[in-house]
């Protein structure tokens, strides 16, 4: 599955230099003031995967009002299989001084086209759109004088460095989730810390960063730990994606040296299971123990898993192989989100709908529509290459190449093409080859009035018991990629056990 960063810590911008994040009505000339930048090393591990640049651009509004272009892009790349997979993105905002935001521009990167997410705030309120290949999704949320950019608690520290001790909350909107978030910013004390591997030791203050969302619940996911200089600036942070991502400062020559190996993000992302499973594409009922995370909150209940418990009151998530006319008819029908198309999945386009004819033909029953069209993307998708991270169903139709992601969009867009509601799963499946399970996309369609899953990665109209889900999105609106968010959960604490296979 491709790897859709939702945290900031694995935010991947895209450095685009032309892209200036004002508009004549705002801001039209630089400022005399120099610009400010810094440069990070990226590493998970011990091994280094990409690099950060921040900079500050002075620059002045039509009524020569003193303002900042704030920009921070990050640059990733690393192996999934025999791949190399790069992504880059650009977070950019206007701001006051004191850091009111005026403006939001952020860019990413993962295909051939960029999927930008812009708006201006006007009224106390945010007005925001996601554009992708012409398609665009708007929506406004609430935006208070308080509110910070992306990057507005590393700038709060920067304005004010804490000492120990010391606590602080900044509102900061978050685009991954598209939510005006609380980051709390705690001290602690003074350490000698490394900046990077075997490098020399500073004496630096540790600051522990929390974000809880508007109901004042913790994401625990976006935690992470920052050391930080007396002038209040991030010299190193942890995190605990993929067992360990590093931030180091650096000089630039250091941020952009090559880098030294290649990180293998699919073999870093695999749960293992403690006996392998195989022949799981038979399994067609399987009972499992899950450990070390919330998994009663974070795996969902539907037709296909649900929970049980083993004589002794253990609780086991059951998942089974479902037919359409399985369990009982939905009470609920489809959103028209599953039946339009959106950014993502851009089910008007005329390749979409070329490959939905070829798909189909003459065939007017529903479930064999998407058993045709799951069919189709399985065999007419090229190149099965790991190499983009994630590309909208408009440029899969094109491509026809690409990983479950791109399987799964194209697969959505189709359906809906053939007047089928669609959407998109993201969980865990076993794979063989890997020893354990490791995320994936897949499809669920509305099909005699329940929602039936769909594989086109593995040609599966019946998919198997090893398919764990842990979210469904329709992929619409400006914060599509939240529905990763429990993937990134339970990479480093789910572990999990086959008590019962059929």
């Amino acid at each position: 599955m491709a790897q859709i960063p939702l945290m900031r810590q694995l935010l991947l911008l895209v450095p685009i230099a032309a892209l200036v994040c004002v508009s004549p009505d705002l801001a039209v000339a630089q400022s005399d003031q120099p610009v400010r930048e810094a440069w990070d090393a990226i590493y998970v591990g011990d091994t280094k995967v990409g690099s950060m640049h921040l900079w500050i651009k002075p620059v002045k509004d039509s009524r020569g009002r003193e303002l900042m272009n704030v920009r921070v892009d990050y640059d990733i790349s690393f192996q999934r299989g025999k791949d190399t997979a790069q992504i880059k993105l650009l977070y950019g905002t206007i701001e006051t001084p004191e850091g009111q935001v005026l403006r939001l521009d952020t860019r990413t990167q993962a295909s051939g086209e960029d999927i930008r997410t812009y708006g201006d705030v006007s009224n106390a309120a945010m007005k925001l759109i996601l554009e992708v290949g012409g398609q665009k999704r708007q929506i406004e949320i609430p935006w208070g004088e308080d509110v910070r950019g992306p990057y507005g608690s590393e700038m709060s520290l920067a304005r004010e460095p804490l000492k120990p001790g010391e606590s602080r909350s900044v509102r900061t909107y978050i685009p991954d989730l598209n939510k005006v978030c609380l980051t709390t910013l705690k001290a602690l004390e003074f350490e000698n810390v490394p900046l990077g591997p075997q490098a020399e030791k500073h004496n630096l203050l540790r600051v522990q960063s929390t974000v809880a969302d508007q109901d004042g619940k913790e994401i625990p996911s976006l935690e992470s730990t920052l050391w930080v200089d007396g002038t209040g600036q991030i010299m190193k942070s942890f995190s605990k994606l993929l067992g360990g991502m590093w931030t180091y400062r650096t000089t630039k020559a250091g941020a952009m040296a090559r880098n030294a190996g290649k990180f293998k993000l699919l073999e870093a992302s695999i749960i293992r299971t403690p006996q392998p499973m195989t022949g799981s594409e038979k399994f067609r009922q399987v009972a499992y123990r899950l450990t070390g995370v919330e998994a009663q909150r974070l795996f969902p209940a539907d037709q296909r898993q649900t929970f049980t418990a083993n004589p002794n009151g253990e609780p086991l998530l059951l998942v089974k192989t479902e037919s359409p006319e399985a369990g009982a008819p939905s009470t609920v029908l489809p959103g028209k989100e599953y039946f339009e198309p959106n950014p993502l999945i851009n089910s008007a386009d005329p390749q979409v709908i070329k490959h939905t004819r070829a798909a189909v033909g003459q065939i007017t029953d529903p479930w064999k529509k998407a058993v045709a069209i799951q069919d189709w993307v399985f065999h007419n998708m090229k190149r099965k290459n790991f190499s983009t991270a994630f590309a909208p169903a408009d440029e899969v139709a094109r491509q026809l190449s690409g990983d479950c992601t791109e399987h799964g969009v194209l697969t959505a867009a189709m359906c809906r093409a053939a007047g089928i509601p669609a959407r998109c799963v993201v969980g865990l499946v076993y794979a063989g080859s890997l020893g354990g399970f490791g995320p994936h996309m897949w499809n669920e369609v509305f099909v005699n009035q329940r929602w039936v899953a769909i594989d086109a990665t593995f040609n599966q109209f019946e998919v198997d018991a090893t398919h764990l889900k842990l979210n469904d999105t329709s992929l619409d609106g400006v914060a599509p990629f939240e529905s990763f968010l429990p993937v990134l959960e339970v990479l480093d604490s789910l572990k999990i056990e086959p008590v019962e296979v059929r």
